[in-house]
């Protein structure tokens, strides 16, 4: 896995959907590193029972989507990046997921039992569950989501479905082939470059919803499984000391970027908070640009909004 992380799999930044990735970066012939096979099946055995729980809770959430499961959005189309089973870097849609009656269970079906939980294990586990997607569905997002759906009219319900149609035919297997057909990275962004191009010629309520979507979608990305795995698995942010040069994009991005006179040894996607008034919440970290010399490092986050005095951060000590 160090091997893995070192050759760009990033598997630190969504430790709760890495399977895909390790599988992924298996099949390259020059990871050496010697291990023991029978502890690292086990673990790896560990490691798809609680992804699967993860992906089954997420697709529950989505299932609270307003208008699920009949949702017209181009990003659902066959093909992209949400719905591939090719690799994807976004939390993928499973195929399937939508016509499973997600919308009518009122909990995440089989999660206790598939990660063996106990009695009062499982109790938490269903009202944390409720409790988020109570939070989801009170969104400006999702309430966004609710409102240009309502919106929609004929017209701009025919242009989603040429749309959808164009897409499907656009990112078959074999336009992807053709395109590439081996770089899974190319393969990805091709998807990406496809549908952005589509969604651009969208207007009006039409492309209200899309981006509607999008924004609801990637807030249950970011919240209930890139920010929560991290919290599952490393516990409290990290505590930056020394931030300098601290500068915020304009706009409703809330990316900030600032520097440290050291070398902070962190992967993209880890929770940091930064010693300084002028940015009081919680951060995830996007980017890092590392100095091999004596110079600072400069980082990149995105902003966690509503997070200022949610967790005590750890202080941070370098490696």
């Amino acid at each position: 896995m160090q091997e893995m992380q070192a050759a760009d799999a990033n598997i630190g930044a969504t430790p709760l959907r890495v399977t895909g990735i390790i599988d992924l970066y298996e099949q390259v012939p020059y990871f050496s590193a010697p291990y023991d096979k029978d502890t690292w099946r086990a673990w790896l055995q560990s490691a798809v029972l609680i992804e699967t729980a993860h992906r089954t809770t997420i697709a529950w959430l989505r299932s609270r989507m307003p208008g699920y499961p009949q949702l017209p959005a181009p990003q659902l189309a066959p093909g992209t990046a949400l719905t591939t089973t090719d690799f994807t870097f976004r939390l993928a849609w499973q195929p399937g997921e939508r016509a499973a009656g997600l919308q009518l269970r009122g909990l995440p079906p089989s999660i206790a039992r598939q990660l063996q939980a106990l009695p009062d294990q499982a109790q938490t586990l269903e009202e944390t569950a409720r409790t988020l997607a109570g939070a989801l569905q009170a969104s400006q997002e999702w309430q966004r989501l609710a409102a240009t759906r309502q919106a929609l009219d004929e017209t701009s319900r025919q242009m989603l479905l040429q749309t959808r149609a164009r897409l499907k035919q656009r990112l078959s297997n074999a336009a992807v082939d053709a395109h590439e057909p081996s770089s899974v990275l190319a393969r990805h962004n091709y998807r990406l470059a496809v549908l952005a191009e589509e969604v651009e010629h969208l207007s009006g309520p039409a492309r209200h919803f899309t981006d509607a979507f999008e924004a609801a979608d990637r807030l249950v990305e970011l919240a209930a499984s890139d920010v929560f795995s991290q919290l599952a698995i490393h516990g409290r942010p990290l505590l930056l000391q020394h931030a300098t040069s601290i500068d915020l994009d304009p706009g409703p991005s809330r990316h900030i970027h600032f520097t440290v006179p050291y070398d902070p040894w962190l992967d993209t996607g880890e929770l940091i908070h930064l010693d300084d008034p002028l940015v009081p919440e919680t951060c995830l970290l996007t980017r890092a640009t590392i100095s091999l010399g004596s110079g600072p490092s400069r980082l990149s986050a995105q902003i966690l909004p509503a997070t200022a005095n949610l967790w005590e951060p750890v202080p941070h000590h370098g490696p």
